[in-house]
């Protein structure tokens, strides 16, 4: 679970805290699927 982040670092939280760098990054694999609303989105019914 991503705790917090800024422009160099995400700290993410579970069992443990980690610090990981951004460049470090080379993949993002999520552990769900994930809705991502687009501008013309709002107020429509799917």
């Amino acid at each position: 679970q991503i705790e917090s982040f800024d422009q160099f670092v995400i700290l993410l939280r579970n069992t443990v805290s980690q610090m990981i760098y951004k460049s470090a990054i080379s993949t993002v694999v999520p552990s769900r699927n994930v809705k991502i609303p687009s501008s013309g989105d709002e107020g429509s019914d799917d």
